[in-house]
């Protein structure tokens, strides 16, 4: 198995097309990528603190590692990938979850009264993480995730702090976990796919602005699926053995990013279940799950999903 490690090299923060690939692999051939926490490794415990969200982004947040040149991956194809493990805290470095102020889904002008930053620190190692409220230790599960993973865009540059429906990015899924197989389109010769943000818990929504933030290593396979190929594809997918979903994101608008996710989920069921885009419409209008991803102000992300035993009865 190939190995991408958290070298300086490797960590970029953009995605660009021009990014100089960093590992060479091929289709069904597996990769483990280390990835470096979302605050660069800025915060410690004797600077445990971010001003504002501009302060954020001038220490460049959000490393991913790559990127991942994919042989036989062709603009027009699309890009499948398999998480097939997280481990996170390998290299030891602690978890944290922070309040910025300005930043999260409750910053002014929602309530009035101002806080100071905050930071709470924890082991995110085990499969149990400690959380702080009443001065207490709140014992929660922990749910490793990938927060951004993407591919160069065709044109133009982005931070990888950022999400589109062209390179996926920071979309905070929480099911883009273990087991689960994610869609992406393929804008560029090889993909170029990074990853990192790796979380190992978050609300649904985000809605702090931060996540249990961590480092850790992801294994992943890849497979390319053709242009030619007549599955239907509009929206990045996240699919696993119990539901397939599809993701929708509009700036400013949860409303309208759910509207794009269900619409993508008719139109497969339409494509490649069969249906008439009236029941495939009535079918999800009484089956579809939504999940918030995120609400953060101008970033709105969710996912439509449909259990399989569901459709297991179309086919």
């Amino acid at each position: 198995m190939k190995r991408l490690e958290r070298t300086p090299e490797n960590i970029h923060f953009l995605m660009d097309r021009r990014n100089k690939p960093r590992i060479i692999i091929r289709p069904g051939e597996s990769l483990e990528i280390e990835t470096v926490r979302a605050d660069n490794m800025y915060l410690d415990r004797e600077n445990p603190h971010f001003q504002s969200h501009d302060h954020v982004m001038s220490v460049l947040a959000n490393p991913v590692t790559g990127p991942v040149y994919v042989e036989g991956a062709m603009a027009g194809d699309r890009l499948k990938v398999t998480i097939k493990d997280i481990v996170l805290g390998d290299s030891g470095n602690e978890g944290y979850y922070t309040y910025v102020p300005g930043q999260g889904v409750f910053a002014n002008p929602f309530y009035p009264e101002a806080f100071p930053p905050k930071t709470e620190w924890c082991d995110v190692s085990g499969r149990v993480i400690s959380l702080k409220a009443a001065g207490r230790e709140i014992q929660v599960e922990a749910e490793p995730f990938i927060g951004t993973i993407g591919v160069a865009m065709a044109e133009g540059v982005t931070h990888s702090f950022y999400s589109a429906k062209s390179m996926l990015g920071n979309v905070d899924c929480h099911h883009i976990k273990k087991g689960s197989t994610i869609i992406m389109p393929v804008n560029v010769e090889g993909a170029l796919l990074s990853l990192g943000d790796l979380h190992a818990k978050q609300g649904a929504g985000e809605l702090l602005g931060c996540a249990v933030e961590c480092d850790g290593r992801v294994t992943i396979s890849v497979e390319v699926i053709k242009g030619t190929d007549p599955s239907w594809f509009g929206w990045p997918q996240v699919n696993t053995r119990e539901f397939i979903g599809s993701l929708g994101y509009r700036d400013n608008s949860i409303e309208q990013s759910v509207k794009e996710a269900v619409y993508d989920m008719m139109k497969r069921l339409e494509t490649d279940y069969g249906l008439t885009y009236m029941e495939a419409y009535m079918l999800v209008g009484q089956c579809v799950n939504i999940e918030i991803c995120q609400m953060l102000g101008q970033a709105c992300g969710v996912l439509a999903t449909i259990d399989r035993k569901i459709l297991d009865q179309i086919v």
